[in-house]
């Protein structure tokens, strides 16, 4: 698995931000407008907010301008209560009114990404950008849909973008970070997530992400620093856990190792990594260990349901390795790079230390450098006295 770096995602606390021109818009109306004006337009959240504009939408007196706007800010209401439909329907109706509502095309773009549909969402910040060259929000919300898409180059350039326009975009620096981590640019990763932590000193994510690239690098000390601030500074981020518990693990610190790989898998309990990993750290300290029990919150009809059963005693290790490269299971060179680091530790669980070290030696050849098996493999090697 990849070491879960983690783009930001929404740009934009929607829902609180005044609407400029709504009120002049409508100042020309009735008097008893005044109020849903306030509430519509302004600070009023919810409800509150949905009605006043709604009844603003009706007003059939009121210009197209006008109800643009309306629809525009009760889209944003419906975004924060949590209904995409509606405020998808309303953004294309604030934009058939106003086709020039360049915040309009960014914040449905942003639910289009929201919902998966990534070319959808593209083609809205295409939009903004033509409309505004200089809008570093739609910048920076296509290079998120061209990360999600894996086109890491238009993303990279995406991202260089929005912090070229507003230099204080430390969202834009941390995804840019994730992309050049996944790229396995290491430094350069280092230096955009430096000055993402620089800007938001209380973004976890920039520090997970900073992990990854440090332990890519080979420095572990620096690594395991990075995940224990993401972990102080929101200690129900599951990823850091997760990574740093594997650094304690081959650093022969089982009762931490243990204590942060049942905390990532208390915090992600349908995750199988963390379920194996949780599962490792126990029989590895002597215990027993708890997958078979963990499996019943598991999806055992996908990857990485071929090694949770290999541990299980329910498929030989031969058999996990031949799945992963089943082009019908949607064979990515990263199941290559699971089986074989988790076949490793199979074997060595049964004091099978050359059958490991085979395997160790295949994930360290053949893993991408920011997944966390790569980190592992290396770490087993050099507990088992080879170089890696």
């Amino acid at each position: 698995m990849s070491l879960d770096g983690r783009l930001v995602d929404r740009s934009i606390q929607a829902g609180r931000r005044l609407l400029a021109g709504l009120v002049a818009l409508l100042a020309l109306g009735a008097p008893s407008m005044a109020e849903d004006n306030d509430d519509c337009g302004g600070e009023a959240a919810g409800a509150q907010r949905i009605a006043a504009c709604t009844r603003i939408i009706e007003d059939r007196s009121i210009s197209p301008g006008g109800r643009a706007i309306a629809y525009h800010s009760r889209a944003i209401a419906w975004t924060d209560s949590g209904d995409s439909d509606r405020a998808m329907a309303d953004y294309d109706n604030a934009i058939a009114l106003d086709p020039n509502d360049i915040d309009a095309y960014n914040e449905r773009g942003q639910i289009w990404l929201e919902k998966g549909e990534n070319d959808n969402a593209i083609s809205d910040f295409d939009k903004a950008i033509e409309l505004d060259p200089r809008k570093a929000e739609a910048y920076y919300n296509r290079g998120r849909a061209y990360s999600h898409n894996g086109a890491d180059t238009r993303a990279i350039a995406d991202y260089g973008q929005a912090v070229e326009f507003d230099p204080t975009h430390w969202r834009a620096y941390n995804n840019r970070g994730f992309v050049l981590n996944r790229m396995g640019e290491f430094d350069r990763a280092i230096a955009d997530l430096d000055e993402a932590i620089r800007l938001e000193p209380n973004d976890p994510f920039a520090y997970n992400n900073r992990g990854i690239s440090w332990g890519a690098k080979g420095d572990a000390k620096r690594a395991v620093a990075d995940y224990s601030q993401a972990i102080t500074l929101d200690p129900t981020y599951v990823n850091p856990y997760g990574s740093r518990g594997i650094y304690y693990f081959y650093d022969r610190e089982p009762a931490k190792a243990q204590a942060d790989l049942a905390k990532a898998a208390e915090l992600a309990p349908d995750n199988a990594y963390y379920a194996i990993w949780a599962d490792l750290a126990e029989r590895r300290g002597g215990g027993a260990g708890h997958l078979r029990q963990a499996a019943g919150r598991l999806d055992m009809t996908r990857w990485p349901a071929p090694l949770v059963r290999m541990f299980l005693g329910e498929k030989a290790p031969k058999a996990a390795l031949a799945a992963a490269s089943n082009a019908a299971s949607g064979w990515t060179r990263g199941q290559i790079c699971d089986a074989n680091l988790y076949v490793a530790e199979f074997y060595r669980l049964k004091d099978d230390t050359d059958r490991a070290l085979r395997y160790y030696r295949l994930a360290r050849q053949d893993c991408p450098h920011d997944y966390i098996e790569y980190v592992a493999a290396g770490k087993a090697l050099h507990e088992l006295g080879e170089t890696p």
